[in-house]
């Protein structure tokens, strides 16, 4: 009995708190509004609080209150029909919001836990974007700066928020931002589904916004949100390839926005997954192996249904992932890791593309082999050089030395690992034993071992002669010699 006692007083606890936050991000009562004439009146009582608030958190959180109640106050006087109101109030908005996230920032220098105050400004910041949007659509187009500037602000801010929060709990922060950002992507298909590119244009930017500061966020949080951030990602590239495509119906101008806003993405991913290198190599591993499926995958449908376009762009994003494959042993072995895992799995998953990229050439028309031909070349450096290493250590285990590939993509294979990466010199001993490998012309030997004396001339000229071609008219005027006439043969008696 006495168990249950204490679990509906915890319950009720709970219910208590959650509804605590709730009022904490909800918009307040708006008051006094700045069409009233008393309006000054409630800024002067303001301005004192404010002055009689110590602290620099205690202040951050003052401003933060002060700010929804701007917001408040915005909403009020457009619900009255006095737009040109809200004006003043958001103009106030935007500069208390702004001295909130500096005393956040101030507190936070001096080793103060800010993340209580970060928490609820980022979540009260995503209820302001709400409610500016929903007033956005009731004014006259000569009110919409304000608001339009306001709402940047809020965006802003709550990624700002969220980074402050990271500092302290990053997994809070990383599942706000990501809550954060489905928002914006539920948001935007609306206004695809609405065919608003104004709005859909927008709503792409505090993506954006959002985004990046995810990506921030695990870069910096690396030990610990790395995977985390890095794997979802992989999940919101794909939202974006099918908000591509419904995006399409609305203009072709948009759907190139949509294509690059997923073009950052998957570089910032890319380097969310370096960052995660360098601590866990084989989990970046993975993550790079599964994105690349996925690329593939959407490379393959795109094959089945006709559109060559789309193809090139999916093979161009595989071909990015591809490239950070081979970077991953590299990483793993500057920080001094065992690199055997790694190179398995980027072998195996180099084979398991190779595999689907020959599905895939089969499919296209001329025109989008070229770049399947490249994306192939770049699997397969990076899957022979993975293989090569595994099997000089005895590690290869069950992957396959080789795999079928093109005959143009074994020749673009040659060239690429003969080249020498960038920046880097080659010595004149890899010079020298390239020109060895050149079948024609043949090398002279001063050119293959110059450190031998070049003999005077009539000395050992037989030996030379035998190992160095030269054409049959000058060889008969070697200098000192002469030809000797060949003997005929005499029949046997």
């Amino acid at each position: 009995m006495r168990g249950v006692v204490l679990l509906l007083i915890s319950f009720f606890l709970f219910s208590l708190a959650a509804v605590a936050l709730a009022q904490e991000t909800e918009i307040p009562d708006p008051g006094l509004t700045p069409d009233s004439f008393f309006y000054f009146l409630e800024r002067i009582s303001e301005g004192i609080g404010t002055f009689f608030t110590f602290g620099d958190v205690a202040k951050a959180e003052r401003y933060a209150e002060l700010a929804a109640e701007r917001v408040a106050e915005a909403k009020a006087v457009i619900e009255k029909g006095k737009p040109e109101a809200a004006e003043k109030a958001l103009a106030i908005y935007q500069d208390q919001l702004e001295k909130s996230l500096a005393k956040v920032d101030q507190a936070q220098a001096k080793g103060k836990s800010v993340s209580e105050v970060a928490e609820v400004v980022a979540q009260a910041t995503a209820k302001h974007l709400t409610v500016l949007e929903e007033v956005l659509e009731k004014i006259p187009e000569q009110a919409k700066p304000a608001i339009l500037q306001a709402r940047e602000v809020s965006v802003t801010g709550q990624a700002k928020a969220l980074e402050n929060l990271a500092n302290e709990e990053p997994e809070k922060a990383a599942s706000l931002n990501i809550q954060a950002i489905q928002n914006r992507l539920e948001k935007v298909r609306n206004e695809a589904a609405e065919r608003d590119e104004e709005n859909i244009e927008r709503t792409l930017a505090d993506f954006a916004v959002l985004r990046s500061s995810l990506e921030k966020i695990g870069k910096e949080k690396k030990m610990v949100l790395a995977s985390l951030v890095s794997e979802t990602m992989t999940e919101q590239i794909e939202d974006l390839d099918e908000l591509e495509d419904e995006i399409k119906n609305v203009s072709s101008q948009m759907a190139k926005k949509v294509q690059a806003v997923k073009a950052s993405a998957i570089n910032g991913q890319i380097d969310v997954l370096r960052n995660l290198a360098s601590v866990d190599p084989e989990k970046a591993a993975e993550i790079f192996s599964k994105a690349a499926e996925k690329r593939l995958a959407l490379a393959k449908q795109e094959a089945e249904d006709g559109d060559t376009e789309e193809l090139e762009e999916a093979i161009e994003e595989f071909e990015k992932y591809a490239l950070f494959g081979q970077e991953i042993s590299e990483i793993a072995q500057g920080i001094g890791k065992d690199v055997t895992t790694v190179e398995q799995l980027v072998a195996r998953a180099s084979a398991q593309h190779l595999e689907v990229l020959n599905d895939v050439y089969d499919k296209v028309p001329a025109e989008a082999k070229e770049a399947i031909q490249k994306a192939m070349t770049v699997s397969e450096v990076g899957r022979q050089n993975a293989v090569e290493s595994l099997k000089e250590k005895g590690a290869l285990e069950n992957i396959p030395e080789t795999v079928p590939v093109l005959w143009e993509v074994k020749q673009r294979v040659i060239e690429e690992r003969k080249a020498p990466k960038p920046g880097t010199q080659e010595s004149e001993e890899t010079q020298e034993a390239e020109e060895v490998e050149k079948p024609e012309p043949k090398p002279k030997l001063e050119s293959i071992k110059p450190q031998i004396e070049k003999p005077e001339a009539g000395e050992e000229l037989e030996k030379e002669s035998e190992e160095i071609e030269i054409e049959e008219q000058e060889s008969s005027e070697l200098p000192g010699t002469s030809k000797i006439p060949e003997m005929p043969k005499t029949p046997h008696p």
